[in-house]
């Protein structure tokens, strides 16, 4: 499935939904999975009813379960790259209906000018207001990093080393003070030691300035964490409130010599033990 349009992730041209490949593959999957389905649901159906009816109604209701059976697997799996790529939009398409929906149900519930000044409020919190802002902006950007990473893994795996494979699941994407952190479980095709040396690939791909991939867990060799780096959180100044405390001691510390025995014994004149000399082996 193509649609017309530009693709920005990608390239200008056509926006491929489902690339012809992907969906050969799956409309023979689909074919497989209704004969399969068909057949044991059929022959499952038919010897349960012929204990209770006459084996010719038997037949007949296998033969009607497994036909209906089959019909709703093949297509789920013929429609499922379409339900994968929804899925991967799911944070897109959610807030796309929020911002359609919400102020529609606003003025249903209230009166067109109260429902104003909320959206006008709403915008001057997400946009005047800069941690609001800032944390808007860094969520944004672990959305994107999450496409963009697809785009990495899909070029590794539809390689000439890499010609089967299927994608790695983005599992989670959240920002850090000098980026985003993205954890991947790879899929049976891939390791670690194909990623080794890809980091600037990664990097390039996703926009940021350094990318580093390490393994996640010490049990699942198929969980690896993604950093990416964008700033420098230590390049600007850090205010410390030590200043301001220092600068408030004025009094000058007391030597050591002034400072008294809190039994009123004056140390200076307190001799020094003496080591006695142990006495050698004869």
């Amino acid at each position: 499935m193509q649609v017309a349009g530009a693709n920005l992730f990608d390239r200008p041209g056509t926006v491929a939904v489902v690339e012809a490949p992907v969906s050969a593959a799956y409309a023979r999957r689909a074919r497989l999975a209704f004969v399969g389905v068909s057949l044991l649901v059929a022959v499952l159906t038919g010897a349960v009813s012929a204990l209770f009816w006459h084996p010719l109604l038997a037949v007949v209701l296998g033969l009607a379960a497994g036909l209906a059976c089959g019909c709703a697997a093949a297509a789920l799996v013929f429609v499922w790259p379409v339900l994968r790529a929804l899925w991967r939009w799911s944070f897109e398409l959610a807030a796309l209906t929020v911002l359609t929906v919400g102020p529609a149900l606003l003025v249903r519930a209230v009166n067109v000018w109260s429902a104003l000044t909320i959206v006008l409020a709403v915008l001057v919190l997400a946009f005047a207001v800069r941690p609001v802002r800032r944390r808007l902006s860094a969520w944004s950007w672990c959305l994107v990093v999450r496409h963009r990473l697809r785009v990495v893994f899909a070029q590794l795996v539809h390689s000439a080393s890499r010609s089967s494979g299927a994608l790695p699941l983005i599992l989670w994407a959240r920002p850090t003070p000098a980026g985003e952190r993205v954890w991947v479980w790879l899929r049976p095709g891939l390791d670690l030691s194909d990623l080794e040396g890809k980091a600037g690939k990664v990097a390039v791909t996703c926009w940021a300035g350094e990318a580093r991939v390490v393994r996640a867990s010490a049990r699942f060799a198929a969980l690896v964490r993604v950093d990416l780096t964008r700033r420098d959180p230590l390049a600007n100044l850090v205010p410390s409130p030590l200043a301001a405390l220092l600068a408030q001691v004025r009094e000058p510390r007391p030597s050591l010599s002034a400072v008294v025995s809190p039994v009123g014994l004056d140390l200076a004149d307190v001799p020094e033990p003496v080591e006695q000399p142990r006495a050698g082996r004869r």
